[in-house]
């Protein structure tokens, strides 16, 4: 078999109490974080929803869908609180950290995003088995960290790290997430600047990183209006992570979303930047309950030090 073909792969995070995909389908997906279940829309789920002569789909806590002007909203059931918390604790069971993750999550507006991706649990414990077997607390550096969960997986696991994201509310989401999992002391340093700015001001002061973990938005603007645009700036942010790192890095995270690409792109621009590295990369799925289909939900590319 083709080398790079065996490097391809689809994973699916560890199975967690805390959260399940319920069903999926006709563009929608329902699931529990915790104690509520929600559904969203999602544009993979163009199959049939299977769980439709039960409750799955009814008795549910709140969920996002079109009002009466045509806007999205969620609707909610009047005991529902738009904000609980969901917990990580596989790093805890498998002896990576002595912490279980505690996150807010929470439904704002229009948005289905509410505070986490789930299936990136599975890069979560990849990041912590390699921070867990450093000869040192490695630090890492995280770009356009959103609500801090990479972030706080690493610190768990005893790296430092400097959180990177152009939203200042994101950052401040993600300190809570600090305060809530308990790591108010952890090494994070928190950071509200375009990720390709910080970086480039970083190499300047002649800061150097052990890993780097990076989720680019297909399209996005800082706080300033300025654009970030993958197609045209994401081989200058990577020439400048290159240049920011040690000359052998612990490993690199590469995540992507809605980019319409495949993962062998994003593992062609990591081999592009840093050539003779034994590249992984593929897909992030959540398996259905029962384990009938996988939903896939983003692209990865990433690789560790030999």
């Amino acid at each position: 078999m083709n080398k790079e073909l065996q490097q391809h792969k689809i994973i699916v995070p560890p199975h967690s109490k805390h959260y399940q995909l319920l069903d999926s389908g006709a563009g929608l997906k329902v699931e529990r974080f915790g104690c509520n279940t929600i559904i969203r829309p999602d544009s993979n789920c163009v199959w049939n929803q299977q769980m439709v002569k039960d409750n799955t789909w009814t008795h549910v806590d709140a969920r996002l869908e079109k009002g009466e002007q045509g806007k999205m909203e969620w609707k909610k059931h009047k005991s529902f609180k738009d904000e609980w918390t969901f917990t990580f604790d596989h790093g805890l069971k498998e002896g990576l950290c002595d912490k279980k993750l505690v996150f807010s999550l929470r439904l704002s507006g229009a948005s289905k995003n509410i505070g986490i991706f789930p299936e990136q649990a599975a890069n979560w414990e990849w990041i912590m088995k390699r921070v867990c077997a450093a000869d040192n607390k490695p630090s890492v550096l995280n770009l356009f960290g959103y609500t801090g969960g990479a972030t706080l997986a690493a610190a768990a696991a005893g790296a430092h790290v400097c959180h990177v994201d152009s939203s200042q509310p994101a950052v401040t989401w993600a300190k809570k997430n600090q305060k809530l999992s308990n790591m108010q002391d952890a090494p994070i340093r928190w950071i509200v600047d375009d990720c390709t700015d910080f970086v480039a001001r970083e190499i300047r002061r002649g800061v150097r990183y052990d890993a780097l973990i990076m989720d680019p938005p297909a399209f996005g603007r800082d706080q300033k209006g300025n654009a970030f645009e993958f197609e045209k700036h994401i081989l200058k942010l990577l020439g400048l992570c290159k240049k920011v790192l040690v000359q052998d890095p612990l490993f690199v995270v590469f995540n992507g979303y809605s980019m319409g690409y495949s993962a062998t792109i994003l593992k062609n621009l990591l081999g592009d930047i840093f050539p003779g590295k034994v590249i992984e990369f593929g897909e992030l799925h959540l398996a259905e309950q029962g384990a009938r289909r996988n939903l896939p939900c983003s692209l990865f590319a990433r690789f560790e030090r030999q």
